[in-house]
């Protein structure tokens, strides 16, 4: 029995990511000036680094939490 299930969150903040990604790569057409780029350096390109290092630290604590299940698990029997 999985107690605790960080990947599946994980999965969806990486996928979040992309489609964000993809989806501002689309707004060059139509918006490509000062402000865009503006936004993009205040508030895009700061997510990016957050998120990964987010993202790093919920698969080492996942696999900790992993650990310490099977120990527990190997315990009981």
């Amino acid at each position: 029995m999985k107690i605790v299930d960080l990947h599946t969150g994980a999965a969806q903040l990486t996928d979040a990511l992309n489609q964000l990604e993809v989806a501002w790569e689309r707004t060059t057409v139509s918006w490509n000036d000062e402000s865009r780029r503006h936004f993009e350096a205040e508030h895009l390109a700061p997510i990016t680094p957050t998120i990964r290092m987010t993202l790093d630290a919920v698969n080492r604590l996942a696999e900790v939490l992993g650990r310490v299940e099977r120990e527990c698990l190997d315990e009981d029997r």
